[in-house]
């Protein structure tokens, strides 16, 4: 007979970013402080930096859309809106 566990798996670590991807924090004109990426474009680990500044600003972005709108996707509204102009930009075609 066949026993079966469960249990919560322990989520690894992260590995460190390397030192071609630096966030830097500034204040905006209004007084908010606004964070940014710089990437090093000569680094060897290009492709992996690329890919997790894209990873946080899309986290950062679909955070902002929960707190404005209460649904990481954006509002609703705009949803309609967008499928609805893809669907015209389609049939121009």
């Amino acid at each position: 007979m066949v026993k079966i566990l469960k249990s919560k798996l322990k989520q690894g670590r992260r590995r460190n970013r390397s030192s071609a991807v630096s966030e830097t924090r500034v204040r905006n004109s209004s007084g908010k402080f606004i964070n940014f990426f710089t990437l090093d474009a000569n680094s060897a680990s290009f492709d992996d930096d690329l890919t997790f500044v894209y990873r946080e600003n899309v986290l950062g972005a679909r955070r902002e859309n929960k707190r404005l709108f209460g649904s990481p996707d954006g509002s609703k509204h705009m949803t309609k809106l967008l499928k609805s102009e893809s669907l015209g930009a389609a049939r121009k075609r």
